[in-house]
């Protein structure tokens, strides 16, 4: 087809899609005096809501699908020409559908603001491009995040930055409130360095603080809390890893004493976890596995200003209790 029928073709299914905007109900509705703000995900959710309290309006685009497999709809498309104010992480977590969904329609944007990508360099954590390069292809699998570590809310030094980010863009919305944002990221902050510091101690009691991670997630938070991340399971998240690389796996384990292996809620116990799981206690090694939520989903009802915090805590009781 040539290129100015492709180009007609495009600009009509995106006609076609921003028509149907008209006729889904305002998921603003009812929001008045107070700024609009949308988020691609749950940690950045409960951020904002923590540092604008009841000062702003805030909804979420990925809830019970997380980032890495989000398809954008209609009333997404709605959230979006009506908001003040968005917040994504970027470093190609969510730039996949955030990109599509702003290049959709220019005429209605709200400020975008990447708060990952707005981290100073020295925040970052660069993807292992050892054995289990993270940004290795596998077919059907589209994961890659480029040459930083994009799950950068899992540090408590990265999430006390992207709080001060945002005071800093909610206080361009509303000037007046300014002290109030930067007294609560500030408060935010607090939390985080207490969080880091109490799992610093506690994990330190500890004879190992070694693990194999589900995939590559846990970097700032090991980094938070002092951990090492041996290897990782999958590559990709649902991309089983084959025979050689599970043998690989198990004899990394035998060989190093490695007993913790972490998965995660999102993607139920794989084959892939239950047979290194199994091999290794055939071998002798007393392995277990321990939940570890990367945070990247949340139940409707459960989504809230506490929210994140909550399951960070939660993440570390887990890692007491599973860490010999």
């Amino acid at each position: 087809m040539p290129f100015k029928q492709l180009a007609l073709v495009a600009m009509a299914v995106f006609s076609l899609f921003f028509s149907g905007c008209s006729r889904i109900e305002d998921p603003w509705k009812g929001v008045q005096g107070q700024p609009r703000v949308l988020v691609t995900f749950p940690p950045l959710y409960s951020m904002v809501r923590q540092i604008a309290g009841d000062e702003a309006a805030v909804q979420c685009l990925c809830t019970t699908t997380g980032p890495h497999h989000y398809a954008f709809n209609v009333r997404d498309a709605l959230l979006l020409k009506n908001a003040d104010l968005f917040f994504s992480i970027g470093l190609t977590l969510d730039d996949h559908f955030v990109s599509r969904m702003l290049a959709a329609d220019s005429r209605y944007q709200p400020k975008h603001v990447a708060l990952g990508q707005a981290l100073v360099a020295k925040n970052l954590c660069r993807i292992n491009t050892g054995s289990h390069d993270h940004d290795e292809h596998e077919e059907g699998h589209d994961h890659q995040h480029g040459d930083m570590d994009p799950h950068v809310w899992l540090g408590a030094r990265q999430a006390k930055a992207m709080a001060q980010e945002i005071a800093v863009h909610l206080a361009e919305l509303t000037p007046g409130k300014k002290e109030q944002y930067e007294a609560n990221a500030r408060a935010f902050g607090e939390r985080m360095d207490a969080l880091q510091k109490r799992g610093r101690e506690e994990l330190k009691t500890k004879m190992e603080n070694r693990l194999i991670s589900f995939h590559g997630a846990l970097a700032y938070m090991a980094d938070t809390f002092a951990l090492q991340i041996v290897d990782t399971i999958q590559i990709n998240p649902g991309a089983e890893p084959d025979a050689h690389r599970l043998a690989t796996l198990i004899d990394k384990c035998v060989k190093e004493n490695v007993r913790v292996l972490a998965v995660e809620p999102q993607y139920p116990t794989t084959s892939a976890s239950k047979l290194i799981l199994e091999e290794l206690k055939r071998k002798g090694v007393n392995a277990r596995m321990v939940e570890i939520d990367p945070l990247e989903t949340a139940r409707i009802n459960e989504l809230s200003g506490s929210w994140y915090e909550e399951k960070m805590a939660a993440n570390l009781k887990a890692l007491m209790e599973a860490l010999p």
